[in-house]
């Protein structure tokens, strides 16, 4: 293998409101030392062509005109005189509401011509939220500065928050508040459509606005306040008062108060960049209340007693593409039952395990099943991975405990009938497999080794080649603006 090489990608994200597309040439380097496992990097990256912001275009509520979309796709691609044919490799997101119509399915098999084997996902609001914190520059600041940073991405229909320490998401979470619950019709202020979280926030504090009449200015800042505050308890870590109206996944946890916060999204780029807004008008801009929803947030006296500093990227935190596509080999001590394979992007769940996990089967499985939590039901449904960094030193008693731990995860987490993915780095697979297989030999695995991932990876496990001895993995990072 090169030891460096240069790949044009594309990221395409569709969300509540918008949609982009971004072309890149990112530039790989082999940074293993020789005879080790490829270890690829990305060492530099240049934007070659960002689209024009497109709305994401709606034929109802709940439905996506996935026709519209492919067009706003093609003619970006046209526009950087670009075709399928020259992409190497990239990611198509789909997140906010959007990921949540009745056709989403359909729209990314529309969108799938423009991806090729790449990185296609329905992006839950747990996933959501770790990829908005690595693209807003929200994980790279907690590593390069030693600290906490809690990153909320605001959007159209959602707000999504996730934690990181040290490079690492912790704690993920998600809202149902954003710029678009209330929509309206340019200058007149006439409510053309309240979603249903926006109800619920309207019936609980008694706020008169209906669908079809003017809204007074008055009114819709006493229903962006009510956001704030739910946003602000979505950053502490408090479960809302209104409950699974707003709520989409369980609360932060892990929330400090000496956090630093990173505001990304639509709505964000307006707390930083504020409209002066003194009639519907001004509110209006977007038909949306977005503008307004920024100023409420600023103004919050719970989000002017945090450290909130501009993130790298507001509206533009979004995927650039995957890294590669790079084909390596498995280790050649691997466990794989029957016909499972070949699997494909299965997303890399690296749980945050203690050297004593390992011996107590209940903390394992504990531990395990709060990691993989933090992802959404979806991703769990689809099927992931576990990376799991095992000790050095292994006895049979060990390998017993970890086994035992995996099998109650696995009846705890896994849909019956799924195969129980684990990836190590030391060469325990084989070993590790025969275990389980031993205590359960009901739970189908596939154990391979000598393989390093990072959590938010995703990869394809091939059949197995060379007698059966080993597996090639294709290991797809995604890659962000910052």
């Amino acid at each position: 293998m090169r030891d460096s090489r240069t790949m044009l990608s594309v990221g395409v994200d569709v969300g509540t409101t918008t949609t982009q597309v971004v072309f890149s040439r990112l530039e790989l380097y082999n940074v293993a030392r020789p005879g080790q496992i490829p270890r690829i990097e990305v060492s530099a990256r240049s934007v070659l062509f960002t689209s024009d912001i497109s709305f994401t275009p709606l034929i109802s509520p709940d439905e996506i005109d996935s026709d519209a979309l492919v067009a706003i796709v093609e003619r970006e691609y046209g526009k950087a005189g670009m075709t399928p044919e020259m992409v190497e490799t990239g990611a198509v997101i789909i997140t906010g509401e959007i990921a949540r119509t009745k056709n989403a399915d359909v729209m990314l098999e529309a969108l799938s011509d423009f991806a090729g084997d790449f990185v296609v996902t329905v992006a839950g609001p747990n996933v959501e939220a770790q990829i908005a914190g690595r693209g807003s520059g929200a994980a790279a600041y907690s590593a390069e500065h030693y600290t906490q940073v809690t990153n909320i991405d605001i959007g159209g229909g959602t707000a999504n928050a996730a934690i990181f320490k040290m490079g690492r998401n912790v704690s993920a979470s998600a809202m149902a508040v954003g710029g678009r619950q209330v929509i309206l019709e340019g200058t007149s202020g006439i409510v053309r459509r309240i979603a249903g979280p926006g109800r619920a926030i309207i019936d609980a504090f008694d706020i008169p606005l209906q669908e079809g009449r003017p809204a007074e200015l008055s009114v819709l800042e006493d229903f962006c306040d009510r956001m704030a505050d739910l946003t602000a308890d979505l950053a502490q870590g408090i479960r809302p008062s209104l409950g699974d109206a707003v709520q989409l996944s369980p609360p932060l946890t892990a929330s400090e108060e000496s956090t630093t916060v990173f505001l990304s999204g639509g709505v964000a780029r307006y707390f930083y960049e504020p409209l002066e807004i003194s009639s519907i008008a001004d509110v209006a801009v977007h038909n949306d209340v977005g503008p307004l929803f920024a100023r409420s947030l600023r103004l919050n006296p719970r989000f002017r007693s945090m450290k909130v500093i501009p993130p790298g990227e507001t509206l533009r935190a979004t995927v650039l593409g995957a890294a590669s596509q790079t084909i390596t080999l498995s280790g050649s001590t691997i466990w794989t039952d029957g016909d499972i394979l070949p699997l494909r992007n299965l997303a890399v769940i690296y749980p945050q395990l203690e050297q004593d996990d390992f011996d107590n089967p209940g903390r394992f499985s504990a531990s395990t099943e709060a990691a993989v939590r933090r992802w959404d039901q979806h991703t769990r449904e689809i099927g992931f991975a576990l990376a799991l960094d095992v000790p050095q030193e292994m006895n049979y008693r060990r390998l017993s405990s970890i086994a035992e731990g995996l099998g109650q995860f696995y009846d705890a987490v896994v849909p019956e009938g799924m195969p129980l993915v684990l990836v190590l780095q030391r060469d325990f697979a084989q070993s590790l497999g025969q275990t389980i297989k031993a205590l359960r030999g009901d739970i189908p695995v596939i154990s391979i080794d000598q393989v390093g991932l990072g959590e938010g990876d995703f990869i394809d496990i091939g059949e197995p080649i060379l007698g059966g001895r080993v597996v090639p993995l294709s290991i797809k990072t995604l890659v962000f603006y910052q």
